[in-house]
């Protein structure tokens, strides 16, 4: 529901804020007060053009909306257009289809009616099983689902040979290395003592050499101990430090025997190195082919050896898909034609129901039809489209209803519509709807707007009195000095104001008229949610 609107600098109209609420909202006033440019301003928002619209003398015009909590606006200048939804900015087809969501406009410009082929089909369909429909996209997905896949297998089987040629041989590359994850670190730990084997010789023997060697540490450690062991015969308290001391020379003699063994394993191996660093080399050359790592490398192998099996099975696999894809045909057009009952059994009352509902909105002769066409081939949406026809007279033939209509018309014919489908948005705008009607015809179009109000938001620019005054909320529009002013009105302005519409005077007789009327209108509060 639209909560609120401030318009700044549009046309002629300088700054507005006006607050809304459930129910049937008029806005109302004199011919050339400017009544639709609030429409104008909400059109902005669903991304009608900008051109020319900028007050004179601003630099920019701004319109913002509050939907149901969320804010949409849209900022124009000479230069560009800013669209915003809550705050951050989005492309102008973003918000169109974000306020679309929630506002729709029936008004002069046939693009603001939504009358396109989707359109015009959710129409109909408002009147369908949704589970005819669903059972009908399911079955359209799932037929999709398998010519796409026989295309895909068709378009591989054609360059099948070479593909194969490809991934036999990587994987026959891959498989041929005998990949062990985690080898490529002790390769490389192993290649680096090779390359270094004389200085680890060289500084472990010297090691070794300081130990046990000529320079004999371990004897003179043990010398040590010897009298250690000897002073604590005369002090008891030097028997720790002595056990400390042998422990640590048992620890250096493992160590001086552990770097005797390694010195005795530790050789230069040429052809070892040579061996590691091709090993390490013919990994490497893998990871730059197939992957950043072994496993990457294993993984890529993995996938060719699924698609080789797909390749190898394609032609099974077609046959099979031949058969699935006329039983999918079989049950989408089974479906369809289901769907496709029900849509001309809607259509038929659809059109005999809108010809009845138009006629009582002030066009007796009109005609409305619903013609579904068949595709050639069964479409996302069905085995047809939906076209809505129209004339408004008897001599004239039936064409689509985009055209055939006038803004007045067209905005009538959506009102029934709306009302016998249920559809639309949570917001309705009625521009022109009461153009050329007067009479019986104006308590009809009254009454069904505030039927319609009963579930929807309802804004209608008028000038009918019996439509004024079916109103939960009345704005009145006023040119002053050239600009353009919207008041809220109550009470004795919406009783001169009514009056005003009545006979153009504020006779005593027209204000007496106009609170009859209100007194006699019988007021249907909104229904909310």
């Amino acid at each position: 529901m639209l909560e609120r609107l401030e318009v700044k600098n549009l046309a002629v109209l300088e700054e507005v804020t006006l607050e809304f609420g459930p129910g049937l909202t008029v806005l109302t006033g004199e011919t050339g007060a400017g009544k639709s440019v609030l429409v104008d301003a909400l059109s902005l928002l669903l991304g009608e053009r900008a051109e020319g619209m900028i007050r004179q003398g601003a630099e920019a015009l701004l319109v913002t909306a509050w939907f149901d909590g969320r804010v949409f606006s849209r900022r124009v200048t000479n230069s560009r257009s800013i669209p915003r939804v809550d705050g951050e900015v989005v492309s102008l087809r973003e918000l169109a289809e974000e306020t679309s969501q929630h506002l729709t406009i029936h008004a002069q410009h046939a693009a603001l009616t939504l009358l396109g082929r989707k359109a015009q089909r959710a129409l109909l369909d408002a009147l369908v099983d949704p589970a005819l429909l669903q059972a009908y996209r399911e079955a359209y997905t799932h037929h999709q689902t398998l010519l796409a896949e026989q295309e895909r297998l068709e378009a591989a089987a054609r360059e099948r040979e070479r593909r194969l040629d490809v991934l036999s041989f990587q994987i026959k590359e891959i498989d041929a290395a005998k990949i062990v994850p985690g080898e490529e670190t002790e390769l490389k730990r192993e290649a680096e003592k090779l390359r270094h084997a004389e200085s680890l010789r060289e500084r472990v023997g010297l090691a070794s050499s300081l130990l046990s060697g000529e320079h004999d540490s371990l004897g003179q450690i043990a010398q040590a101990l010897k009298e250690l062991k000897a002073a604590a015969k005369y002090d008891q308290g030097l028997g720790n430090l002595g056990r400390d001391l042998e422990a640590a020379l048992d620890s250096l003699k493992a160590i001086a025997r552990e770097l005797e063994d390694y010195l005795e394993s530790l050789e230069a191996d040429p052809h070892r190195l040579e061996t590691v660093e091709a090993r390490l080399a013919l990994l490497e050359r893998l990871q730059r082919k197939y992957g950043d790592s072994l496993e990457e490398v294993l993984a890529f192998a993995d996938s060719v050896r699924r698609e080789l099996a797909e390749l190898e099975g394609a032609d099974q696999r077609l046959a099979l898909l031949e058969r699935e894809i006329e039983g999918s045909r079989q049950e989408l057009w089974q479906r369809g034609q289901t769907l496709s009952k029900a849509r001309a059994e809607a259509a038929e009352w659809l059109s005999r129901e809108a010809t009845r509902e138009i006629r009582a909105l002030g066009m007796p002769e009109a005609r409305f039809r619903v013609e579904l066409a068949a595709l050639s081939e069964p479409g996302p949406e069905g085995l047809e489209e939906v076209y809505l026809f129209f004339s408004a007279n008897p001599g004239i033939h039936e064409a689509p209803l985009e055209k055939a209509a006038s803004g007045g018309e067209l905005s009538r014919v959506m009102l029934a519509l709306v009302l016998l489908t249920g559809v639309e948005a949570a917001t309705v705008i009625f521009d022109e709807i009461d153009t050329g009607v007067g009479g019986e015809a104006a308590w009809q179009v009254a009454e069904r707007l505030a039927r319609l109000a009963q579930t929807r938001q309802v804004l209608v620019v008028t000038h009918l009195p019996q439509i004024a005054a079916r109103a939960q909320r009345h704005f009145q529009v006023v040119k002053e000095k050239g600009r353009v002013q919207v008041h809220a009105i109550e009470g004795e302005e919406r009783v001169r104001e009514l009056a005003r519409m009545l006979s153009g005077s504020y006779s005593q007789a027209a204000l007496e008229h106009a609170r009859e009327l209100l007194a006699e209108t019988p007021l249907i509060p909104p229904r909310r949610g």
